[in-house]
């Protein structure tokens, strides 16, 4: 084995606990900022949770507008991801909501910390959103928005339909009923009402509120 390869295995175990460390505080400070607000929060609060050291954050991080920067890009990245994803595979646009609705609702019932940091810290936060360059979240948008301009020009949707605006119906119906389960004013508590949630709101991003004929 070249001295090169025995280097690297042995940093290996050491990159790995590195890694495991830097996701560690990530999930703490999710937990933390989730709890206590991103203003509200100190990096103390989070070491803590992490059960590390107070200074190996500053290891990682500068301060903790870096930890939250970092949670955002992480996370929203896995996000467009799987918008891509959805876009790519070969399915009907009802098929396609259907799978977003979904993604939408299970990613709050398995991690309302996260959601709640999203919606609270992100989504909702001027200070956040004009420190940051506003063509990351629009790449979310443009994802939506090819979704509906295939189907339009597949005959699925109507022909004068315009994409750009139906994409932000369709964030703007789910941010709010996301919203509503971060500040508990939609109270869900149990997997067979946030199914019907689901239903019920793939039912109006695709018919309206109108009367099923």
């Amino acid at each position: 084995m070249s001295s090169a390869t025995g280097e690297a295995g042995r940093r290996s175990p050491r990159s790995r606990r590195s890694a495991e460390t830097r996701e560690r505080i990530l999930h703490a400070a999710t937990e933390v900022f989730a709890r206590s607000g991103f203003h509200g929060a100190r990096v103390a609060d989070i070491a803590e949770q992490a059960g590390i050291a107070y200074g190996l954050v500053y290891h990682y991080f500068r301060n903790k507008d870096d930890i939250l920067a970092a949670i955002f890009a992480e996370r929203w990245g896995q996000y467009i991801q799987y918008l891509h994803d959805v876009g790519r595979m070969p399915l009907t646009f009802p098929e396609r909501m259907r799978r977003l609705v979904h993604f939408w609702v299970e990613t709050y019932r398995r991690d309302p910390d996260l959601m709640t940091i999203m919606i609270n810290e992100v989504s909702r936060s001027y200070e956040f959103l004009e420190s940051h360059d506003i063509g990351t979240v629009m790449i979310a948008f443009d994802a939506i928005e090819a979704m509906i301009r295939d189907a339009r020009d597949r005959g699925e949707l109507s022909r004068d339909l315009d994409p750009q605006l139906a994409s932000y119906v369709i964030f703007g119906a789910a941010e709010m009923v996301l919203t509503g389960y971060v500040m508990g004013t939609l109270r869900r508590t149990d997997p067979e009402t946030f199914a019907h949630d689901e239903e019920q709101l793939l039912s109006l991003l695709l018919h309206g509120l109108g009367a099923a004929e």
